[in-house]
């Protein structure tokens, strides 16, 4: 079955994994960093869920701009 495969998958495969643990670590602590008091933003929960919900949307949707713009020039 690994024959068949690229010898550098398995590096491919745990670069990705370990980038994806980063990005989910750093996004559970994003809204609580925001609402901290002293050494975050203090926003209310509100303002911090709605700050979330557009960095996700921008997340998502700036890869989908990117490849217009690359395919273009």
């Amino acid at each position: 079955m690994w024959k068949s495969h690229p010898k550098a998958l398995p590096y491919l495969f745990l670069s990705e994994m370990w980038e994806r643990f980063g990005y989910y670590l750093m996004i559970g602590i994003f809204t609580l960093y925001l609402k901290d008091v002293e050494a975050g933003f203090a926003m209310t929960e509100k303002e911090a869920s709605d700050l979330y919900g557009t960095f996700i949307a921008l997340v998502f949707l700036t890869p989908f701009i990117g490849g217009l713009v690359a395919d273009r020039y």
